[in-house]
């Protein structure tokens, strides 16, 4: 009798404990924000109490700072020539156990136009009509989804680019912006942008009016940092921006090199911009540039060689004179210490994360490609992060 008394006192101080903490929303905020995002995500269903507490502007930014190296894989995009819409692959880092995808990434015919800290924006036709496309903007870690416009076809307009501005670090609100090509002729291009916020759930056309530009930007690929969507222009490898403080549109410097070099990765991370160029298709040194802080100019990071790798997995290797190396960078990343940068790259043996500083390598996932099939397809990788934020 004794012993279960001992018990049930016992429980009886865990209850008194349990609830004192459900008393204390300040605890009980303390404690939540220590978990992984998914699991938190999923306790708004606990309570109202947890619901609310969960769903506070303060609690996503508190939350994404002591979070502040979320990096935790990489959505992997291997598109064919032609292929319009690639699966998506999730490569792991650390051992993150991933999971499977949320409901949205499995619609068919999907389009992931950007990604950002955590969120995403991507497009589908409908399924009956498929010359009307809808656009959305999607939380990986929760599932959740919000329409946000629908087009039809034929347009005037043609959609150049559907980009994602968000910062947790600073605010848990996000911006859209949808850019537009009213008409192009020879290096003419008028261009509408439209920008969304979900603070005001609301479209605003931008302040500048209707953009006439004397050379095309392309919207290739689309990066976001320092309150401004860059972006570069694959065809003609050109770089300009959008700065959302006053709505300008501006063009921003290549590096300065001696030579010829081609840039394959244009990216963000660690609140950095990275532009990594290549002595391709001749040798296996490249260049990792960073840009500075008041965007005035690029600086050289690194100097490396892929020398190493090519000699660790020999399917790299063509020996064919026009093209004697097979490789495609896909991401960079910037390690747990300062200086540590990791670039993400596809070669036929597989998915290699290669460490710039001590020459080390991981195989994150295992392909089988021929030397044709890695020439006839295009690698893209997102940074997969897990946030909070409402949509």
């Amino acid at each position: 009798m004794a012993s279960r008394g001992g018990r049930k006192g016992s429980n009886i101080r865990a209850s008194s404990s349990a609830a004192e903490v459900g008393k204390s929303e300040d605890l009980l905020n303390e404690i939540i924000v220590r978990l992984p995002a998914k699991p938190i995500l999923r306790f708004k269903l606990v309570s109202k109490q947890w619901y609310s507490i969960i769903s506070t502007q303060k609690f996503t930014v508190t939350y994404a700072k002591r979070n502040p190296k979320p990096h935790l894989g990489f959505l992997l995009h291997a598109r064919l020539n032609f292929q319009p819409y690639p699966p998506t692959l999730f490569l792991s880092l650390g051992g993150y156990q991933y999971g499977k995808h949320p409901n949205f990434l499995e619609i068919p015919k999907l389009e992931i136009h950007h990604v950002c800290n955590g969120l995403l924006c991507c497009s589908k036709p409908h399924v009956h009509a498929p010359e009307i496309t809808s656009y959305y903007v999607c939380n990986h870690s929760s599932g959740q989804s919000k329409w946000l416009r629908v087009l039809g076809s034929p347009c005037i307009e043609r959609v150049k680019a559907f980009n994602l501005a968000f910062d947790p670090l600073k605010s848990p609100h996000y911006r859209l912006i949808f850019v537009s090509e009213l008409s192009s002729l020879d290096e003419c291009h008028l261009i509408k942008i439209d920008i969304y916020s979900s603070e005001t759930e609301s479209w605003r056309p931008s302040k500048k009016g209707i953009y006439i530009l004397q050379y095309d930007i392309g919207f290739h690929i689309a990066v976001y940092w320092k309150d401004a969507i860059y972006w570069y222009n694959q065809k003609n490898q050109s770089l300009a921006y959008f700065n959302f403080d006053d709505d300008s549109m501006e063009s921003l410097p290549k590096p300065q090199v001696s030579g010829t070099m081609t840039y394959y990765y244009f990216g963000e991370s660690g609140g950095h911009l990275h532009l990594v160029g290549a002595c391709r298709p001749w040798t296996t040194l490249f260049t990792v540039f960073e840009m500075k802080e008041d965007r005035s100019g690029w600086f050289v990071k690194y100097n490396g060689d892929f020398g190493a790798l090519a000699a660790a997995f020999p399917k790299m290797v063509t020996n064919k004179p026009n093209r004697p190396y097979v490789f495609s960078l896909v991401n960079l990343l910037r390690g747990e210490k300062e200086e540590e940068l990791i670039i993400v790259l596809t070669i036929p043996e597989g998915v290699i994360g290669y460490n710039v500083q001590d020459k080390t390598f991981e195989k994150l996932c295992n392909l089988s490609l021929s030397e044709r099939k890695m020439q006839q397809m295009t690698f893209k990788a997102h940074q997969y992060i897990e946030v909070v934020a409402s949509i």
